[in-house]
């Protein structure tokens, strides 16, 4: 969920051998595709009323995540709701309008997009701010996950049009968290 796939494995031979044939110059060494987690990954903490409960395992996941990408490579971010107006690495009040990390950053997110509260739903004006915030995101090169404390079955429609979904459940399986992002 954190990596991305760049071309700069070996060498694909088979692409190689395919160019050689057609018998025009090689522009560049084809590679075959590599995971990698050096363009670092910014995690966005949702710290809204509907995660409260979730608060422990938020603490733990942004750990190690920490541990695997590299305290120098993980940048991680809390808000309430969106992190649109109001977001940043500290105490609330030193937080500061949201602003996109460099290009090529995996942007994974911990929230319940406000549907995790009995009774509850997203506001039109939540719905609003996250369609700006991976707007944002994606104009700045960026890839926005979401990973959401509740099953597949209660993700709200939208969501999952706005960026890919991955249920944080005891159920969920590795295979089943891959095949949600590209």
């Amino acid at each position: 969920m954190l990596s991305r796939t760049v071309p700069e494995g070996e060498i694909d031979t088979h692409r190689l051998l395919e160019e050689f044939a057609t018998g025009r110059p090689l522009q560049d060494l084809p590679r075959l595709p590599v995971r990698t987690l050096r363009f670092g990954t910014q995690v966005l903490v949702d710290l809204g009323p509907g995660m409260e409960m979730f608060a422990r395992d938020q603490e733990e996941l942004v750990n190690r995540i920490t541990v695997i990408v590299g305290r120098h490579a993980t940048d991680v971010l809390y808000f309430v709701d969106s992190p649109l107006k109001h977001a940043g690495p500290g105490a609330g009040w030193t937080w500061r309008p949201y602003r996109a990390p460099a290009a090529g950053t995996q942007v994974l997110i911990l929230s319940g997009f406000g549907c995790n509260l009995p009774g509850s739903g997203p506001a039109t004006t939540l719905w609003q701010e996250w369609q700006e915030v991976t707007g944002l995101l994606r104009r700045s090169g960026c890839w926005p996950v979401a990973l959401v404390p509740m099953p597949p079955d209660r993700f709200p429609a939208p969501l999952s049009s706005l960026m890919p979904v991955v249920s944080w459940d005891r159920s969920t399986t590795t295979v089943q968290a891959e095949s949600r992002v590209p």
